[in-house]
């Protein structure tokens, strides 16, 4: 049978050099947007240090300059693409060897990098990213309570720049079981981790007597909003509705077929989707915050590229074409 360019870009190193050149040309036309306003830069964890001095430098000159902020979000968003490509291939979530994690994670940040929020969500999306690879790598070695331990550590900093990241710290302890690797050890591992950012953030509160951060901090986590659909954008509501269509279709394509795979690797993808479907629960009461969004597309990445790997058809290939074709007519429509 004729396998199909799918099957040639698999493996491809074109991947690569064309990921990175979606997501760095998107930065620079984005940056445009708000090089102007240094007040689209606000990340609420360093309220604290805007207005201080620094051998005569203002801090605001540099957290808040668009350049600054824009570069660092490339690179942090380049490092997520990275970190989900090594979740992949370390982990062997794909039974053949492939680009496609790194190259749809690029391609889906490109696509919606005009409405991300210069408030810290790629430093979430990137230690969430870490804390997920952490997790992982608790099945490979002997270190599994220090792997669990800093797994749930990077989790909590990750919801200190997006609050309800810290609702999946429960999530963690169910992907645990299914892993098979909980146990009073690992589970107080786990809550040593998590509460010991909380007690570094309140010492260091109590020590300046400055309380604002924690109290909205946790405020923001009792608050809710459910999404309301009918104020998307035709270009918003077509995005999302083809992710919807292309996560069925990456579902459909693994549960059948989940034998094929290591019981290891199906365990992987389980806790995978078991994240993606927690996520999408965050993001539906967050009134669609694109941070939680951002988050969303990261496992989407992941799932989307183990379909496109292992399925070479007419059909995946026009699922493809479309993709790529209705990522940059949305990018277009949003930046416009």
């Amino acid at each position: 049978m004729k396998k199909g360019f799918l099957s040639q870009l698999v493996y491809s190193s074109g991947l690569w050099m064309a990921g990175v050149s979606i997501l760095l040309l998107s930065a620079c036309i984005n940056i445009f947007h708000f090089i102007s306003d240094p007040h689209l830069v606000h990340i609420p964890l360093f309220d604290r240090f805007y207005g201080l001095e620094i051998l005569g430098i203002q801090l605001d000159d540099i957290i808040r300059s668009p350049i600054f902020a824009s570069s660092t979000r490339f690179l942090l968003l380049l490092g997520c693409g990275l970190l989900l490509q090594y979740i992949s291939t370390q982990f062997r979530l794909i039974r053949t060897r492939s680009f496609f994690p790194f190259f749809f994670f690029c391609v889906f940040s490109a696509t919606i990098l005009p409405s991300i929020p210069l408030n810290g969500a790629p430093l979430a999306c990137f230690f969430f990213c870490w804390a997920v690879s952490r997790l992982f790598a608790a099945c490979e070695n002997s270190s599994a309570n220090r792997a669990i331990f800093d797994a749930s550590l990077l989790l909590v900093v990750a919801s200190l720049f997006q609050s309800r990241i810290i609702y999946l710290l429960p999530v963690f302890w169910v992907v645990m079981g299914i892993l098979q690797i909980i146990s009073f050890k690992s589970f107080f591992a786990s809550l040593a981790g998590a509460l010991s950012i909380l007690w570094i953030i309140g010492g260091i509160s109590f020590l300046i007597e400055d309380f604002s951060f924690p109290m909205k901090h946790f405020q923001s986590l009792i608050f809710y909003e459910i999404i309301d659909f009918t104020k998307f954008s035709p270009a918003e509501a077509s995005y999302i509705g083809f992710l919807g269509i292309l996560m069925i279709t990456a579902m459909l394509s693994f549960w059948p077929r989940q034998n094929m795979d290591k019981l290891r690797t199906r365990n992987y993808l389980n806790s995978v989707l078991l994240l993606w479907f927690s996520l999408l629960a965050l993001w539906i009461f967050s009134n669609n915050d694109m941070g939680l969004l951002l988050l969303l597309f990261s496992l989407s990445s992941l799932m989307a590229a183990h379909f496109f790997s292992l399925t070479d058809t007419r059909f995946s290939r026009g699922l493809f074409i479309l993709f790529i074709l209705l990522s940059a007519v949305v990018y277009y429509l949003i930046g416009a």
